[in-house]
C-alpha cells in the first residue's frame, strides 16, 4: 500500500519538509528504492543522504539544512519511523473462521470474528474474546480465558485456568502455564511440589517464540500489561513482572521474584529466586543478579572476554579477593599507626 508523506506526517506527528510523494514502504538508507521512507538517527549518518534512493527521509529539525529530499522532521526519528512502519505495513491476520480439524469441546462458545486454525485443541470451559486468532496445533487446556484480540501463533500450549489479557501477541512454540520447578527432598528422592497457582497476563503483552511462563505454586504467576518477553525466556513460578518491563532472549528469573515496572533486561541475564527489583532498573547482558535491587539505575556483572590465559590468571585471583582485602586492610592500619 502506498500513502502520502503528508498523510504519513500527520498520523506521526511530524512536520512535513519539502513536497509531497507517495511513500509504499520502509528501508534503511543503503538498501532504499524509489518510494521508500528511511530515517536517521545520528549524525554520523548524515553523508549517506546524497547516497541514498529513499524518497524522503525522516530527521531532526537540526539537520535539514543536511538535506535535500523531502523530509519528515521528528525530535524522535527512531520512533516516528516505527509508527509510520506500522501504518504501512499492517498486521497481517488470518480470515475469520474454524477448521474443520480443530477438535473443540462441547460448551466452548467460538466467536464469529475469531480464528481457529488446523489441528487445535480447546477443552471444555475455555473463553475466547472476539477477534482471537488460535493458530495451527495450539492446545488450550481447560478453563483457559483469553481477551480480545489477542492472537496466539502456531504450536503454542496454554495450560489449564490461565489467564491472557486482550491484544496480546504469543508466538509459535512457547509454553505457559506448564508447572513450575519445585521438589523437596524425601530421603534418597525427591518429592513433588503440587503447583496449585495460575499464569495470569495482562493486555498488550508480547510473549517470544520457545518462553516458558510457569504456573505459580501456591500464588499465581502474573505478567503485568504492556510486558514484552524476548525468544526463550524461563519465568519461573510465582515470579511478578511489572508494567512495560522489557526481557531480552536467554534471561530467566527465578521463582518468587517480584521484577518492577519499566525495566530493562538484557540478554541472558539471571535472576536469583526470592528477591526484589525496582522500577526502572536497566540490567546489561550477562549479569547475574544474585541480591535486590532497590534503587534505579543501570547494573552489570560478569567478566569481559579476554584472552584464555588472561582469563585464567584473572578467574583466579577472584577466588582471592577477600583474603587480598583483608591484608591491605591490615596493611592500612599498620601505616596510620607509623605515621
Amino acid at each position: 500500500m502506498a500513502i502520502k508523506l503528508s498523510e504519513l506526517a500527520e498520523e506521526t506527528g511530524c512536520r512535513l519538509h519539502g513536497d509531497d510523494c507517495y511513500i509504499e514502504n520502509v528501508s534503511d538508507l543503503d538498501a532504499a528504492r524509489e518510494g521508500d521512507l528511511a530515517f536517521i538517527y545520528h549524525p554520523k549518518y548524515l553523508d549517506k543522504i546524497d547516497s541514498t534512493n529513499a524518497s524522503a527521509i525522516i530527521l531532526k529539525e537540526n539537520w535539514l539544512d543536511k538535506c535535500p529530499k523531502p523530509a519528515l522532521v521528528a525530535d524522535n526519528p527512531r520512533l516516528a519511523f516505527v509508527k509510520a512502519t506500522r501504518l504501512l505495513n499492517p498486521e497481517r491476520r488470518y480470515e475469520a473462521g474454524i477448521s474443520k480439524s480443530a477438535d473443540i469441546a462441547s460448551g466452548v462458545e467460538v466467536p464469529a470474528s475469531a480464528y481457529i486454525g488446523p489441528n487445535v485443541v480447546i477443552e471444555s470451559a475455555v473463553k475466547l474474546g472476539e477477534g482471537v486468532q488460535i493458530g495451527a496445533n495450539s492446545v488450550l487446556c481447560m478453563g483457559v480465558n483469553i481477551g480480545e484480540n489477542s492472537v496466539i501463533h502456531p504450536n503454542v500450549s496454554i495450560g489449564h485456568n490461565t489467564e491472557i489479557g486482550s491484544r496480546c501477541i504469543i508466538y509459535a512454540g512457547t509454553v505457559i502455564g506448564a508447572d513450575g520447578f519445585g521438589y523437596e527432598r524425601d530421603g534418597d528422592s525427591y518429592l513433588k511440589i503440587p503447583q496449585l497457582g495460575n499464569v495470569r497476563i495482562g493486555d498488550d503483552v508480547e510473549i517470544g517464540a520457545n518462553t516458558a511462563v510457569d504456573r505459580g505454586a501456591l500464588r499465581d504467576t502474573v505478567i503485568n500489561d504492556g510486558v514484552k518477553l524476548d525468544n526463550l525466556v524461563q519465568i519461573a513460578h510465582n515470579v511478578v513482572v511489572g508494567k512495560h518491563t522489557l526481557m531480552s532472549g536467554h534471561s530467566g528469573i527465578a521463582g518468587s521474584t517480584r521484577v518492577g515496572e519499566y525495566c530493562l533486561i538484557g540478554g541472558g541475564v539471571g535472576i536469583s529466586d526470592n528477591i526484589e527489583v525496582c522500577d526502572n532498573v536497566v540490567i546489561m547482558g550477562r549479569t547475574l543478579v544474585a541480591g535486590s535491587i532497590t534503587k534505579p539505575g543501570t547494573y552489570a556483572s560478569s567478566m569481559l572476554t579476554d584472552e584464555v590465559k588472561n582469563w585464567r590468571k584473572n578467574a583466579l585471583r577472584f577466588k582471592h579477593l577477600n583474603e587480598m582485602e583483608k591484608r591491605l586492610k591490615s596493611l592500612e592500619k599498620k601505616a596510620e599507626s607509623e605515621k
